[in-house]
């Protein structure tokens, strides 16, 4: 029997895929995203956690914890050979580093000196410019990037010192060691290179390095380094040794880490490094690894992104569970004749959920299989886009197969169970009836949609309010002292917390049951619609009357995927425009320069203007002030020219208070004794503009008249501490006119930096570069520059990027779904739509009146949609803006161009999809009457 109702739900499916292509198509879309989500996820964490190890050249560092008398070359190239030969590691280099001192005639007399082994990484990155392809005994590159590198020749000589202590000996005191290096060429390291030449010292990551730090020489540690540790007197303690040595181990990372199970990779490290350690223990050295905080770091991240991409699956799952389900009841309505057959033959209800069980395992495993296929060959769409456009391909696990099956089979078998078991409740009579609409009518459940309703709007009006519940009594603390009330309230918290993702689904779908579905009132306004109809428009109302749970199903998937969509392009579009201006903010201007002395300031700040593609530039002295109290107080300061700084420096006018912006500085210019005050600062001093307040500038007391406030609305005023007895203040900056600070610069400690704008087509690395070449400069940060490192950055733009992926994919499940509930309804009413064809109703009254229905749907649900999307965005900017009350930038509402494009675009396709297969279906149906005639 098993055999016979397996066979007959497999012809079914076969002879009959109209029937079930409809549901397919849903389980197919749902499956491709779930298994394309996955492999993003997947790339995404992987390149994310590459990006991050890339900044570690070296895994694990093995240097010295005790002090043997002697530590001679062979005891480290033992302990080298020792550490390679563990399991996992790739490969370990003895390096060596030392500071010598010498050659008066350059501009540096500080060289740092490093021996790399002959098989060293660094060899990797060192690309020799000019000079012999390698390097014998005493002799040495030099790094084409070293401050004197053009002062410095192929086949030149230089004496160089280094000195070291001997406290062991009689008479202590430094020795010193004459050496005479031959240059044989000129080196190039790129950043990975350079990074391990000047690690020597243990440093865990890869950080900027300016330009200008010195000379750097490279030697060969067997041929050079190595003689010169032998060649020091045998009882000289390590630590006063003029030489750090190290090994410098790299791991094998393919097989030690695994990006989706970072717990068990750390595991792996942890397992190794111990082992190294073990083996170099005798010697008195010990290993540490620095992969192991940055593990530790991105598993956090790492469940975040997880977290992201199964809220930005949700909307997409729940489509296809609903439009599946709306299917299924059009389906088994459809075959209530062919159910009523099976049971005068003697078929038992038990078996026919059997076979409908069957039909819904082969839909949802072929479903499944075909959204794995389908998701794999979207991997590089996928990938490419959660992984901010760089891919590497990506092997489809067994894992992802098997989940992605099981997924089908759950929503095959959510979507078609209480379908089934509905119909399967008729009667035998009630199922041979030529038409009878099956309907939940059992009034318990509108008990459910009230309570999803009731959560939803509460939810909906806390986004309109823009109040976060659990961020903003975690700020503040609990209002209350009754236990009972502070569980009461941690437990709505955590609903709380649970309805931010939720609610506006709850919200959609208790509204469409209440309100389209079990009311008349929204067909009362189909009605009056429809009067300019006529007669058409009166047959519209009555099918929309006659259907009420199909309009609700459709209202519902197309207002919650339209209300996904402005709700998520919104927050995204907000999150990119604010990290943009919070860079701008950081920077100041579009390039700031850092000055290592305030001396030549102006000079260079003149030099500076005179490059091509600078527009302006606005000197900066920062100091810092305090009030005359009996408190210790702490104020930050700068000096500027008021109206070089307007012209120059990024800011936005709600920074400012008090006087417009414009207003403010303007004053500066005509009066030196005037300052833009802290709005903290002058909020407790209760100071308002106009008012004069004296500042101590490092023991200059100064009265200066206020003529504007800075900083936010939320800034944090200042308090007493009664125990060390000190103000807490702001972290914001207060200006004052430079006029003031070039009268008491004598008097006063400052630093100094300038802030460049640059004109609009004006390229920032070539600027940046020639600044870098200036004297007196000793670093410049770019806007552009810390953008491209953020867009960068996986661990940062991860979440973003998938969630663009998530709105393209669910404007796509929402087309489909409308048009499969618009395809299925239309074939359901396939012998109405003859039967008011063959009394003469045209082909275009037919699609008029079809029309009539889905757009009376779609404009409400798309209001619907619109209306909640905008009000949650809103809530989770403002939500956003509470967590960051002490900084400068706001985030706020705004849709980019490319974000109103994408919205337009899925308002379009949801119309189309309900449009274009009313036109089809009804000219198809045309055509069958007419050739039914003609015959």
């Amino acid at each position: 029997m098993v055999q016979a109702v397996f066979s007959y739900a497999v012809k079914r499916v076969i002879r009959s895929p109209g029937l079930f292509a409809a549901l397919l198509l849903g389980v197919v879309l749902a499956s491709t995203f779930f298994a394309g989500i996955n492999i993003g996820a997947d790339t995404t964490a992987r390149a994310a956690l590459n990006q991050q190890l890339d900044s570690v050249p070296v895994d694990i560092v093995v240097s010295l914890y005790s002090y043997p008398q002697s530590m001679m070359s062979a005891t480290w190239v033992t302990a080298s050979s020792g550490v390679a030969s563990v399991q996992y590691v790739d490969s370990a280099e003895v390096i060596s580093g030392a500071t010598l001192y010498g050659n008066a005639t350059l501009d540096s007399s500080v060289f740092s000196l490093v021996g790399i082994s002959d098989g060293s990484r660094v060899y990797d990155g060192l690309t020799v410019v000019s000079g012999a392809p390698s390097l014998g005994a005493n002799e040495t590159y030099v790094w084409a990037g070293s401050k004197d590198a053009d002062k410095m020749m192929v086949n030149s000589t230089m004496v160089l010192s280094f000195t070291y202590w001997r406290g062991d000996v009689e008479p202590p005191g430094e020795r010193s060691i004459n050496l005479t290096f031959r240059v044989v060429g000129f080196v190039e390291l790129d950043e990975k290179a350079l990074f391990v030449a000047r690690s020597w010292s243990g440093l865990a990551t890869v950080q900027a390095l300016p330009s200008n730090q010195g000379n750097l020489l490279i030697v060969s540690w067997e041929k050079t380094v190595a003689g010169l540790i032998d060649s020091l007197e045998s009882s000289i303690l390590p630590y006063n040794s003029p030489f750090t040595t190290s090994i410098l181990v790299t791991l094998d990372r393919e097989r030690l880490i695994v990006a989706w199970d970072i717990p068990s990779s750390l595991g792996s490290v942890r397992a190794v490094t111990e082992q190294v350690s073990q083996e170099v223990a005798g010697y008195g050295m010990s290993a540490y690894n620095n992969l192991e905080w940055l593990l530790a770091q991105y598993q956090s991240t790492s469940t975040n992104m997880r977290f992201s991409f199964l809220i930005v699956a949700l909307p997409v799952f729940f489509v296809a569970w609903y439009v599946g389900t709306t299917v299924s009841d059009v389906s088994y309505n459809l075959r209530r004749r062919e159910i009523g057959l099976m049971l005068t033959k003697g078929f038992s209800t038990g078996q026919l959920f059997r076979m409908f069980l069957t039909e819904s395992i082969i839909i949802g495993v072929v479903g499944g299989l075909a959204g794995v296929a389908l998701g794999f060959l979207l991997s590089p769409f996928f990938g490419a886009v959660a992984a901010g456009g760089s891919w590497s391909a990506t092997v489809l696990s067994q894992e992802v197969i098997v989940v992605a099956v099981v997924f089908g089979l759950a929503i095959t078998f959510l979507s078609t169970f209480r379908p089934a078991r509905r119909t399967l409740k008729l009667s035998t009579v009630d199922a041979l009836r030529e038409y009878m609409y099956v309907e939940e009518v059992k009034p318990y459940r509108q008990r459910w949609p009230w309570v999803a309703f009731v959560l939803g709007a509460y939810k909906i009006v806390m986004f309109l309010l823009g109040i976060d519940l659990s961020k903003l009594l975690v700020g503040h603390g609990m209002p209350f002292t009754n236990i009972f009330l502070v569980i009461l309230l941690t437990v709505w918290m955590g609903i709380d917390f649970v309805l931010t993702y939720i609610g506006p689904l709850l919200f959609f779908w208790g509204f469409t049951k209440i309100f389209i579905r079990g009311s008349l009132k929204f067909q009362e306004l189909v009605a009056r619609a429809a009067k300019s109809l006529g007669d058409l428009g009166t047959l519209a109302t009555k099918n929309v009357r006659r259907n009420p749970a199909r309009v609700a199903s459709v209202a519902f998937l197309v207002a919650l995927i339209i209300g996904y969509s402005f709700q998520t392009v919104g927050t995204v579009a907000s999150e990119q425009d604010y990290i943009i201006r919070k860079v701008k903010a950081d920077v100041g201007a579009d390039i700031s320069v850092q000055l290592a002395s305030i001396g030549n300031a102006s000079a260079i700040a003149s030099a500076i203007g005179q490059i091509q593609g600078v527009a302006s530039t606005c000197l900066v002295y920062s100091l810092s002030g305090s009030l005359p109290s009996q408190y210790s107080s702490r104020l930050q300061i700068r000096a500027v020219d008021p109206e070089r700084w307007l012209s120059t420096a990024y800011y936005e006018n709600e920074w400012f208070s008090g006087n417009d912006v414009s207003t403010a500085f303007q004053q500066m210019k005509v009066n030196n004794h005037t300052v833009i005050l802290e709005r903290s600062v002058a909020g407790s001093l209760g100071r308002k503009i106009g008012d004069n307040i004296t500042l101590n500038l490092d023991s200059q007391l100064t009265e200066l008249t206020i003529v504007g406030f800075f900083g936010p609305e939320s800034a944090q005023q200042y308090v007493v501490d009664p125990y060390y007895q000190y103000n807490i203040i702001g972290n914001f900056w207060s200006y004052i006119p430079l006029g003031l600070y070039q009268t008491i610069a004598s008097q006063v400690s400052a630093s100094a930096n300038v802030m460049v704008k640059l004109e609009p087509d004006a390229s920032w690395k070539p600027i940046t570069t020639e600044i870098l070449g200036l004297s007196e400069v000793t670093s410049a940060s770019s806007t552009a520059e810390q953008l491209e490192s953020y867009q960068a950055d996986l661990t940062l733009t991860g979440s973003l990027n998938i969630q663009r992926v998530g709105v393209v994919f669910s404007i796509l499940a929402a087309s489909v779904a409308t048009g499969l509930a618009t395809l299925v309804s239309l074939q359901e009413r396939k012998k109405e739509a003859s039967i008011m064809s063959a009394r003469g109703l045209s082909f275009k009254q037919l699609t008029t009146m079809f029309l009539t229905e889905s757009l009376s749907i779609l404009v409400f649900a798309s209001f619907l949609g619109v209306a909640v999307g905008l009000i949650v965005a809103r809530g989770n900017i403002a939500a956003s803006n509470v967590t960051m009350s002490y900084s400068l930038v706001a985030h706020r509402m705004i849709f980019s161009l490319d974000a109103i494009m994408l919205l337009a675009v899925c308002l379009i396709l949801t119309f189309a999809s309900a449009i274009i297969p009313v036109i089809l279906l009804t000219k198809r149906y045309i055509s069958k009457m007419e050739r039914i005639v003609r015959l």
